[in-house]
């Protein structure tokens, strides 16, 4: 980027995870990449035909419509808040927003409906985005928060130590997103496959990045807590166990052992058990951010996994 460089911020948008994630479903169907493969073949029902015609609206410029963004300057809102935000849109912004941004959403009939009566077809819109959270994404709600907190907390030590300028470098994020921005708000996602989501509201940029961690979300639980039998193809279980899998897989963020312990239902003492023979094989490492500790999935860490869980 230039030699400005913009105010940057860190926020969570429980609708732009879904946005992430019926993007993945239009694009993939059922069948998208790992790490979400199994979250694509129970969440692809929900994708209704006026969620898929919301993402054909980012189009080639993967611009996100900005009444879809304005739950992230709604600060821990919740995904009930970010829909009220969404619902309270005013209807002359959205026409003026879709006539100047999208030219072609008359094209599409759902999209002229939404222009001919904003008011209407956002409410219908937080109807089917609240069903597609609750059949596709609720199930992993406690999963996401904690990951993306995680990448927040992570991220924000960034920030805080070495500037905004760079943590940009670290996230790789496309210049001509951020180039110009005064007010620069960055949000992880994890339902994703690395494209880079913006939007601007009230003169502030927003840009998504891929959150490490989404490998987590994968990992087969029993009911009860635990972890399940490892299914015959699962390499990274039959090679290291499937309790310790079961860490690794959570590591591609950083975590507590008491977070991973929780998450996992596991004992503290068993999981700090598994982080310290990973430490020591050389693919986790540990820092401490405060008072606290945290492991995450080193280089080598990363690429073991790659490899061994590669669909």
């Amino acid at each position: 980027m230039g030699g400005r460089v913009p105010d940057v911020r860190l926020a969570l948008c429980e609708l732009w995870q879904a946005f992430g994630g019926m993007a993945l479903l239009a694009r993939y169907g059922s069948d998208a990449p790992w790490p979400h493969v199994s979250w694509a073949r129970e969440a692809y029902g929900a994708l209704t035909p006026r969620l898929r015609a919301v993402v054909e609206l980012a189009g080639p410029r993967r611009r996100v419509p900005s009444f879809f963004a304005r739950g992230v300057v709604v600060r821990g809102a919740g995904v009930a808040g970010e829909l009220d935000a969404l619902k309270c849109t005013p209807p002359g912004l959205v026409r003026e927003e879709l006539a100047r941004e999208y030219p072609k959403a008359f094209d599409n009939p759902l999209i002229a409906a939404l222009i001919r009566d904003p008011e209407r077809q956002l409410g219908y819109l937080a109807v089917e985005l609240a069903n597609f959270w609750r059949s596709g994404m609720e199930s992993r709600a406690v999963g996401l928060a904690r990951t993306l907190e995680e990448e927040i907390l992570f991220r924000s030590r960034t920030l805080a130590m070495s500037g905004g300028a760079a943590l940009m470098r670290d996230l790789r994020l496309p210049p001509e997103r951020t180039d110009g921005a005064d007010l620069l708000t960055l949000v992880p996602m994890l339902l994703t496959d690395g494209t880079h989501w913006w939007s601007t509201v009230d003169g502030r940029t927003m840009v998504s990045y891929a959150a490490r961690g989404a490998g987590g979300l994968s990992a087969e639980r029993k009911r009860g807590g635990g972890v399940a039998e490892p299914q015959r193809a699962d390499r990274l279980a039959i090679l290291l166990g499937r309790g310790r899998a079961s860490v690794v897989r959570e590591l591609g963020a950083p975590i507590t052992t008491s977070a991973l312990a929780d998450h996992l239902g596991l004992a503290a003492s068993t999981v700090s058990q598994h982080l310290s023979a990973l430490v020591s094989a050389g693919v986790v490492r540990r820092h401490r951010a405060g008072t606290r500790v945290l492991y995450e999935l080193n280089r080598e860490g990363v690429a073991l996994t790659e490899c061994l869980m590669n669909q």
